[in-house]
């Protein structure tokens, strides 16, 4: 359902109705397209089995699979933000997160910093469902494009990411890592730092340090956050809980291609409000004395320098700067 249902239920939501499709324009371009999104949007409902009050034979109706789907691409939600990013009513969210957590897949807990705010967080058993309803709706639509001309599928693969990549309507989402994306983040700090001119040393340093971030992982208050924008990791931020309700702000990296959308704003902004969450007093970081574009987002967030010091594994004359920010 990753990726799946998630684009499809937007597909849908392009038609009001679900009826017949209206003439095709002959004027207009755009109007052309309507009918046939249309008409994709109900054999893709078909196909996925988004009509089914049984969503995929797993005792949940389409809004709670696609609750489900949110919340696996997160640590935790509040209930707010998921009634947000569903664009539904909060009363409906909150009555159907109330079903997940009484089947078991998620479970509510009060805000640590606000006592009056709600935490939604899949269980186990959530994520193992969530599991299963990826599976299975990929084996669908895997089964529906086996159907089709090989050509016809290229031409709709091509179509469709000149679409998603170029609307900016489609959302950029922050979500959990996928297997093999934490190499990946290590592989893209290596790559764009290295165009900066930084020593092989750097690469070694983000290798270790990542390394220990890894085996001493610790949620709620540690966290790897991915930006995906459907399907294309564009960005990833990190946070490390320490000593003293201190919050270590970590590994932030935006693809150069992506950095017009405002993403580094979002990523410093989610760590803040993450630490918020857990009660954290204050948020640390370290940059370096010549990323001026990064040490501008930090400022614009409140962050000040606090020291510096020289590093062997950035370039000559570049000294490594800690930057905090007091949470009130």
């Amino acid at each position: 359902m990753a990726g799946t249902v998630a684009g499809f239920v937007k597909i849908l939501a392009l038609s009001k109705h679900l009826g017949h499709a209206c003439t095709m324009s002959t004027t207009a371009p755009a109007f052309a397209a309507t009918p046939l999104l249309r008409a994709l949007s109900r054999e893709l409902a078909r196909a996925g089995g988004l009509l089914s009050p049984d969503y995929l034979e797993s005792g949940l109706s389409l809004g709670e699979a696609r609750c489900v789907y949110e919340l696996g691409q997160e640590n935790g939600l509040a209930l707010t933000a998921l009634a947000e990013r569903l664009e539904l009513d909060l009363g409906y969210v909150s009555r159907v997160v109330s079903r997940l957590a009484g089947r078991g897949l998620a479970t509510k807990r009060a805000g640590l910093s606000d006592g009056r705010s709600r935490t939604v967080q899949l269980t186990r058993k959530g994520r193992a469902q969530l599991a299963r309803l990826d599976r299975q709706a990929n084996e669908r639509f895997d089964a529906l494009v086996a159907r089709k001309p090989a050509s016809a599928v290229e031409s709709l693969v091509v179509g469709l990411q000149g679409w998603m990549l170029t609307q900016a309507s489609v959302d950029v989402v922050l979500r959990n890592p996928r297997p093999g994306e934490i190499g990946r983040i290590i592989t893209r700090h290596a790559e764009l730092y290295a165009a900066l001119g930084y020593p092989p040393e750097f690469e070694r340093y983000v290798v270790d340090a990542f390394g220990d971030f890894v085996r001493d992982f610790a949620p709620p208050r540690d966290q790897i956050v991915v930006a995906d924008r459907a399907g294309r990791m564009l960005g990833s931020i990190a946070v490390k809980g320490l000593a003293h309700a201190t919050a270590q702000l970590r590994f932030l990296f935006v693809e150069p291609d992506a950095r017009r959308l405002g993403l580094g704003h979002r990523l410093v902004r989610h760590v803040i409000e993450h630490a918020r969450a857990n009660a954290e007093r204050r948020i640390v970081l370290d940059t370096a004395s010549d990323l001026a574009a990064a040490r501008a987002l930090y400022r614009e967030h409140g962050f000040r320098r606090t020291a510096t010091a020289a590093a062997a594994f950035l370039p000559r004359g570049v000294r490594s700067e800690r930057w905090a920010l007091e949470l009130r």
